[in-house]
């Protein structure tokens, strides 16, 4: 594999990466499994780089990997959110259901 080609295939998964952001961002389901085996593909490749190549390549891949720690944290956040929304779902749930019962024993 030549450098050029493995910048042709970082450049599809920095867009495959963004457009997981996009759509975590719009509140949409991410897939994370064909970005997960196009970051494998990327890093065996990588391995296959002659060694001056391998350290031409270093920058760019500290930018994939600065751009996936932000989608990172943007899942976490969006985990957390989600996890108070359901919290506050099961308090509303316990207080209807308090408030059945209460009806129900007049």
């Amino acid at each position: 594999m030549t450098l050029e080609q493995f910048k042709q295939d970082l450049k599809r998964v920095l867009s495959l990466v963004a457009t997981s952001q996009r759509f975590l961002d719009e509140g949409k389901v991410v897939e994370l499994g064909s970005l997960e085996t196009r970051i494998a593909d990327l890093c065996g490749n990588a391995k296959n780089l002659s060694p001056a190549d391998r350290e031409k390549a270093a920058p760019f891949l500290s930018a994939l990997k600065a751009d996936l720690d932000r989608l990172e944290e943007g899942m976490r956040s969006e985990h957390a959110s989600l996890q108070r929304q359901l919290r506050g779902l099961n308090n509303s749930n316990q207080a209807i259901n308090a408030y059945a019962q209460a009806a129900r024993n007049r």
